[in-house]
């Protein structure tokens, strides 16, 4: 008996141990588990928390660099500025030649609006982007043209830059080859003679170069087949979407069809009417101002001469040249007749003139162009035909003989000659 209930009492001591050990390991592991799902959340929490820190700081930095060199952006999500050209290639993938020729350019440093624009247009967003003549805005939109398109191609056209001039159009077109030296791609610029003597539809060309006029020519005779562009263009954009070319650039939209197309337009100034009818087309667009939108250039020096008279004006003139004639110099005036006026009176003082409006040849223009870049000309008649984006390196002086038709014309002529004091 006393044996069977020392058993009793050993298994009714086993039970109670196996029934509380039984509960505590219930018991700890429910909390293991909560602690568990706890220190989870606070670790993702933490990781939100650096995510975010560090997101603050990175826009924190992109605000301190746009401050620095007067970049303004509007849009979401906007890229982060450039802080040396180095970043092409560790950031974007840039290709060794296109930096080997920045530096054979002599293009050390990005400029506000290289900074800016660049990206954005890498990260495959459109843009609107307002910066003075001779701030580099080919650059700013030729680079990431190249890097995106990558190699040549024989399967049309791939990207169209539009210009209002001629002089621009060609212009454009030497910069940009300058640009893509080292590779082979096909940049053709839209001529007469090339509308004329060649099949566009079997022409290689990657990058096609025009006036909206020919361009919107050639689309209605159906020698150009531009449902493959990925990149559109419109350089000096405020001049593009004046009244008379509208139904032009239109067309040229139009049959730039490609669904994934990256549209930009690049000019010194960017009128409200223009961002609000370019909206309609680009509505996600990122903007980007250098400056203050519409205005000159801080690092050109302006001065008011008071003449009196028409008499005066010119009085003033031969004894500035008489002064000191430091060429090359460029001189504005409103009219074709007024041009050919002065020009006659110049060549009575024997300073080496020119002349230039639309009363020329393109022949004729472009090799007067060449002259005034080459330095066998002194000193450029012109009228506003030419001021639209043209960028004359050392021009030391733009005179304004008569006064603009409006802010806008004033901005593209004084910047004609880039970093230059000017008469106004």
């Amino acid at each position: 008996m006393n044996i069977q209930k020392k058993l009793f009492f050993f298994c009714l001591i086993c039970w109670k141990v196996e029934a509380v050990e039984g509960f505590n390991v219930f018991k700890s592991s429910k909390k293991a588990l909560v602690e568990s799902v706890e220190n989870q959340k606070d670790e993702e929490e933490d990781k939100l928390s650096k995510e975010k820190k560090k997101l603050n700081q990175k826009l924190e930095a992109d605000a301190i660099l746009r401050k620095k060199f007067n970049i303004h952006v509007s849009g979401n999500n906007v890229a982060s500025p450039l802080k040396s050209f180095a970043e092409l290639s560790s950031v974007y993938g840039c290709e060794s030649y296109l930096l080997r020729n920045f530096a054979e350019l002599g293009f050390k440093e990005p400029t506000p609006i290289q900074r800016q624009a660049i990206p954005v247009l890498l990260s495959g967003r459109e843009c609107f982007a307002c910066a003075p003549t001779g701030s580099g805005k080919t650059l700013a939109f030729v680079s990431p043209m190249l890097m995106k398109l990558k190699h040549a191609s024989s399967e049309g056209v791939r990207a169209v830059i539009l210009c209002p001039t001629r002089e621009l159009a060609a212009q454009t077109t030497r910069e940009c080859k300058k640009l893509a030296k080292g590779n082979k791609f096909y940049i053709k610029l839209l001529t007469k003679k090339l509308i004329r003597s060649a099949d566009l539809s079997k022409l290689p060309c990657d990058i096609l170069i025009s006036t909206p006029l020919r361009l919107s020519s050639a689309i209605k005779k159906r020698k150009l087949n531009l449902s493959r562009v990925e990149y559109l263009v419109l350089d000096e954009s405020d001049k593009l979407f004046e009244l008379g070319l509208l139904k032009q650039i239109d067309s040229v939209v139009k049959a730039c069809s490609n669904p994934s197309i990256i549209r930009s337009l690049f000019s010194a100034t960017l009128p409200d009417s223009v961002e609000e009818l370019a909206r309609t087309i680009m509505p996600d667009a990122v903007r980007v101002i250098i400056g203050r939108k519409n205005t000159a250039s801080k690092s050109i020096n302006q001065k008011l001469v008071f003449a009196g008279s028409e008499e005066g004006k010119l009085l003033a003139l031969r004894q500035s040249f008489a002064e000191k004639l430091n060429p090359p110099v460029l001189i504005f005036v409103q009219s074709k007749e007024r041009a050919k006026e002065l020009y006659e009176e110049l060549k009575f003082d024997n300073i080496r003139a020119s002349v230039i409006h639309s009363d020329l040849s393109e022949t004729q223009r472009e090799n007067i162009v060449n002259d005034f870049r080459a330095g066998k000309t002194w000193v450029l008649i012109a009228t506003d035909v030419i001021a639209r984006g043209m960028d004359f390196k050392g021009v030391n002086c733009v005179i304004n003989y008569d006064f603009p038709y409006s802010a806008a014309a004033y901005i593209h002529r004084i910047g004609s000659g880039c970093e230059v004091p000017s008469w106004i």
